[in-house]
């Protein structure tokens, strides 16, 4: 028993001395310890050309179309039912007229219809004390007057012929879009008479009619003879589903037009190729121009999309949303629900990319 004793005692020492020397213990750290807190990070911006693909570049000349398709169902409610402006004065359901004070930039819209009515800015409308084209892509809500901004186009004519203005079915050019859109009165002047000069259409007003006359007279029909030829090529299930267009002058990305809902992207396709011709009929074509690669049409949009954004122009049905970069610009229309609508109310935050009805980025 002595043996078995003393290893007892030993043991019983050495364990008092650990007990001894031992720190302090501890409380236990917690189950589920506070996470740190972090600094806020910014969300990445998101891909405006998100669930959409670029076909093969059509190359006429100076001018490279590359159209965008859809690459998930767009719009698939249907619910972006609107007429455009063409449409809507052939129906007579919109009128056009100089505003009671007859400023000039401002017009008297007209909805008739119990529909709303979307605008493209550069839609060339003719008549009135001088010609004009609309200042703001925007939509105009069913069954409402209201004030629309617009640009004169027309430097000397003011005169009291008529208070009434009819479409031009025409859309200005890509400089003109850019000008209405991120500038002032004196450079769109300035771009009518620059046009003007270039297709050989000075005259006593320096009125932009005769430029917009051309998309219909005759005047470039070999350039969109060419364009309708390669854009018949596409496949029908492509085709059904384009929604827009990346616009490069020799080389150069100038515009991406692209709409959310294919249907309203066919009702206003003719017009926007007729301007992107106006556009580039005057350039001449570059031997070692080639199309522009994915990564230089993201340059281009980045350009804009470094910019702060800012409120353009809101109706109770569309909200108006505008970027000015140092080479490009952005714009881009929400259409508003119908709650929302009647009560007069834009969002207090815009909707995201993908919920536009229209995205456009132009050169500026």
């Amino acid at each position: 028993m002595r043996p078995a004793i003393r290893l007892l005692a030993i043991l019983t020492c050495v364990a008092g001395v650990a007990h001894a020397e031992a720190p302090a213990r501890r409380a236990p750290a917690p189950a589920n310890p506070a996470p740190k807190p972090q600094t806020p990070t910014k969300a990445p911006p998101k891909d405006p050309l998100a669930n959409t693909t670029m076909l093969p570049a059509i190359q006429v000349e100076s001018l490279t179309l590359t159209p965008i398709v859809a690459t998930v169902p767009p719009d698939p409610k249907g619910k972006i039912d609107v007429l455009v402006l063409d449409e809507a004065m052939a129906a007579k359901k919109v009128r056009i007229r100089e505003i009671a004070d007859e400023s000039v930039n401002d017009l008297t819209f007209i909805n008739k219809s119990e529909q709303p009515v979307f605008i493209l800015a550069g839609e060339v409308i003719i008549g009135g004390k001088q010609d004009r084209i609309i200042g703001a892509n925007t939509i105009i809500p069913a069954n409402t007057t209201q004030s629309v901004p617009v640009f004169c186009v027309e430097h000397g004519r003011w005169d009291n012929s008529s208070k009434e203005f009819t479409t031009a079915k025409a859309l200005a050019h890509g400089r003109l879009r850019g000008k209405a859109s991120y500038e002032a009165q004196g450079a769109v002047w300035q771009e009518v008479a620059a046009k003007n000069q270039k297709r050989k259409t000075t005259n006593d007003t320096d009125t932009y009619r005769k430029v917009a006359q051309q998309q219909s007279d005759g005047s470039n029909a070999g350039y969109t003879k060419k364009i309708g030829e390669a854009l018949a090529k596409i496949p029908p299930a492509d085709r059904a589903r384009m929604v827009g267009y990346v616009i490069a002058l020799n080389g150069k990305v100038a515009t991406v037009d692209m709409f959310q809902s294919p249907r309203l992207f066919r009702k206003l396709e003719t017009k926007l190729l007729k301007s992107y011709v106006t556009e580039a009929i005057d350039i001449v074509a570059s031997k070692d121009a080639k199309p522009p690669t994915k990564q230089m049409v993201y340059d281009f949009i980045d350009d804009a999309e470094k910019a702060p954004e800012e409120r353009a122009y809101d109706t109770a049905a569309s909200s108006t949303m505008r970027k000015s970069g140092v080479n490009a610009g952005k714009a881009r229309v929400m259409m508003l629900l119908k709650s929302k609508a009647s009560a007069g109310q834009p969002p207090a935050a815009a909707p995201a990319d993908e919920d536009a009805v229209y995205l456009n980025y132009q050169a500026k």
